[in-house]
């Protein structure tokens, strides 16, 4: 990611010094830059470079075209950013992901292929951070929620985790995500020592943070849909923590194409929020994985 950063940096820098040396051109009467090329260039990342030299260097600054175009750049410069951005989370955190299970069967040692198991059991993980999301009416865990769970109950019957870290929003009496999956997870065989539960997870960015500060998590399996999974690794691997991801898309989910749009705004701010390793809301004391 900081080579793209670089890159952009690099870009608009040419496109500046095209502006000043077009302006020169123009003063002393030799060959121009076309008028196309500048656009084409502004639109193509570098608007905020051309911008700044047609404001330092008083070029194009009358010219329709340019009045108009400059400013119509910075958006599409922006919506290029953010699609190049996902596509970099993407593919950085793609071979982190050990397995994708649909359709899984409810025996544990059915659902992962041996080399998954042995992927997974290598890495030595502390815990399977399960993320929240949505609860029903009745306080019962909606489909994807339970997916996400059925998943990560797999990983601790096959022996891939011994802990199960549930984390989600519990800030409200009438709706905690955090209880629903505690007593799903307690209906289906788990111990109550096996599980760890993170009522302060308000978010993903906070769900992994607060796995690090306060669970002192520094392996982990997380377990979540895939269109989530790569927003997730992306910022356990900012963190500095180290993480495999396993996609719970057991079933078919309404609102996928919402869902995934909001994933594209929602990759790129979680890339800022974890460079510059903002604190959650609630950190609290330390509480070891482990004990």
């Amino acid at each position: 990611m900081k080579y793209f950063a670089l890159a952009f940096v690099i870009w608009n820098l040419v496109t500046f010094v095209l502006m000043g040396i077009d302006k020169r051109r123009a003063v002393k009467g030799g060959w121009r830059i076309p008028e196309r090329t500048l656009l084409l260039c502004a639109f193509l990342l570098g608007g905020v470079g051309e911008i700044i030299g047609a404001l330092v260097f008083r070029h194009k600054t009358l010219k329709w075209k340019f009045r108009l175009g400059l400013p119509l750049s910075i958006p599409v410069n922006l919506i290029l950013v953010v699609l190049i951005i996902n596509a970099l989370i993407c593919f950085s955190v793609s071979g982190d992901i050990v397995c994708s299970l649909k359709d899984v069967p409810d025996r544990a040692q059915e659902a992962f292929s041996q080399s998954d198991l042995e992927r997974l059991k290598a890495a030595d993980p502390q815990c399977a951070l399960i993320l929240g999301c949505s609860v029903n009416p009745d306080g019962s865990p909606s489909l994807m929620l339970k997916d996400r769970l059925d998943c990560g109950i797999l990983l601790y019957k096959a022996g891939v985790v011994d802990r199960l870290l549930l984390s989600g929003d519990a800030g409200q009496v009438e709706y905690n995500e955090v209880g629903a999956m505690h007593s799903y997870c307690l209906s289906q065989g788990v111990p109550e020592e096996a599980l760890l539960l993170d009522q302060a997870g308000f978010s993903t960015y906070e769900s992994v943070y607060r796995a690090q500060s306060v669970f002192q998590v520094e392996r982990m399996v997380i377990v979540t849909q895939k269109y989530h999974i790569f927003r997730a690794l992306q910022i356990a691997d900012g963190l500095g923590i180290d993480s495999l991801g396993v996609c719970s898309d057991l079933s078919h989910y309404d609102y996928a194409v919402q869902r995934e749009l909001r994933e594209v705004l929602a990759r790129t701010k979680d890339l800022f929020q974890t460079a510059l390793k903002l604190p959650p809301a609630y950190t609290g004391d330390a509480v070891p994985s482990q004990s």
